[in-house]
């Protein structure tokens, strides 16, 4: 699913390519859900690890927690992202498939959103301890903390929050966006950011643990001061 959504999505610079351990027949259920959301599944089948070559890829990608530590054993030098998804073959839920389609979509919508900015930084998907410097900074922590509880802020409501000057918190935000940490989205006048779906789930989880034991740092109460935003 995850090669035919990426392919869909991508164009001629990247090259894709998915194998398992034990490769047999696509999932049925899996072709459907593909074929709802407008993909071709011409062609599509199961390979085996054995038949990709490694090396011709910068990126390897996991999608469960049980294929994690074998692909990371897999990348060797090679960038490792690991992505947690529910097996629905598993699920007894009859949209499994539909929603896990749609939240790869979002994944990799993101991930190719992040790999065609041009930037001068870093990406925190190629220098993981770039992450923890951007953690180091209490202002940069404490608003990576409020999204994680709130979901979505614009930059008045971080400065109304912080009581940092608005330029402050838009470069602050700005770097984040350009590291690859938050996105954003436009609406009216205003910028919306949001932490990025696609990081890799280790990174997330760092940052609910950090929100677990540090509550103190989030503003339990967010004014709505978008009418004053610029």
């Amino acid at each position: 699913m995850a090669e035919a959504i990426f392919r869909h999505l991508a164009d001629d610079r990247f090259q894709v390519a998915s194998a398992g351990t034990h490769p047999s027949q696509p999932e049925p259920r899996a072709l459907k859900a593909l074929e709802a959301i407008g993909i071709d599944c011409t062609g599509l089948h199961s390979t085996a690890l054995a038949d990709v070559d490694v090396n011709d890829f910068d990126y390897v990608i996991s999608l469960c927690d049980r294929a994690r530590t074998e692909c990371q054993t897999l990348a060797g030098e090679h960038r490792f992202i690991a992505w947690d998804f529910a097996d629905p073959v598993a699920s007894k839920k009859q949209d499994a498939f539909r929603k896990t389609a749609h939240e790869l979509t979002e994944r990799i919508k993101m991930f190719l959103l992040i790999m065609r900015k041009q930037s001068t930084r870093p990406q925190l998907f190629d220098e993981p301890h770039e992450f923890f410097k951007v953690l180091a900074d209490p202002l940069r922590l404490q608003m990576i903390l409020m999204l994680h509880h709130y979901g979505e802020l614009c930059v008045c409501q971080f400065v109304e929050a912080t009581a940092m000057s608005q330029p402050k918190v838009s470069r602050h935000l700005a770097q984040l966006r350009e590291y690859g940490l938050l996105t954003d989205r436009k609406d009216q006048r205003w910028v919306y950011y949001r932490i990025n779906p696609a990081l890799p789930d280790w990174m997330a989880k760092v940052i609910a643990t950090s929100a677990a034991y540090h509550v103190q740092k989030i503003p339990q109460q967010i004014k709505d001061v978008t009418n004053g935003c610029i």
